[in-house]
């Protein structure tokens, strides 16, 4: 590896172990100039760099790097950049649903499971983001922030009604599924877009 670059700061890349990308990046972690921050773009040998499985940066040998690159942000700036991306994110969610309530109400079961089960995943990222912005920026940890309040609520009324929908699809009730779908979950997300929002437009 002869060229290291963290935020556009040039480092000296002998001073950084590592005999494949995995183990480089976890020794960069400790670095200084990355204290407290989190890896979010890698480009090798001027290709952006993505993992597609875990570990797969194993398979990625230090004598194959010419050159790496690397963007980092704060957790601060991590989670007040999930705030403003947060509501496009809800959007493309919304998006998704009439496609799989139709599926189910016309009992195209196998279409509308596959993409259910998608869409459930995209759900679980969009709670954990959340759970993890919430931690990192000290939110919802109670006052008299309404807006906090309404989130906690949301959030709590999120869980309940993905509980509800994992019930209503293992007793094969896709009727029922496809009303909670459409009304409770809708209303629920959208609510949830403008207080999150509310909250980055707050200073957040």
């Amino acid at each position: 590896m002869q060229t290291l670059t963290v935020d556009g700061q040039d480092l000296i890349a002998n001073e950084i172990s590592g005999a494949n990308l995995e183990e480089i990046l976890l020794s960069l972690l400790e670095h200084p100039s990355t204290n407290g921050r989190v890896i979010t773009a890698v480009t090798i040998n001027g290709e952006p760099y993505s993992e597609e499985v875990p570990h797969a940066a194993i398979e990625i040998g230090r004598n194959t790097i010419e050159s790496l690159s690397l963007h980092t942000l704060t957790l601060e700036d991590l989670g007040l950049n999930f705030l403003k991306t947060g509501p496009t994110y809800l959007e493309t969610l919304l998006s998704a649903l009439p496609k799989i309530v139709e599926s189910f109400r016309i009992g195209d079961e196998q279409e509308a499971n596959e993409h259910f089960l998608n869409f459930l995943e995209s759900l679980h990222l969009l709670m954990t983001l959340l759970e993890q912005t919430r931690q990192i920026l000290g939110l919802w940890q109670g006052g008299d922030d309404s807006n906090a309040s309404s989130l906690n609520q949301y959030l709590d009324s999120l869980v309940e009604i993905l509980n509800n929908l994992i019930g209503l699809q293992e007793q094969k009730d896709w009727i029922y599924l496809a009303d909670v779908l459409e009304y409770d979950l809708q209303d629920s997300l959208r609510k949830l877009a403008v207080l999150l929002s509310t909250l980055c437009r707050g200073g957040h």
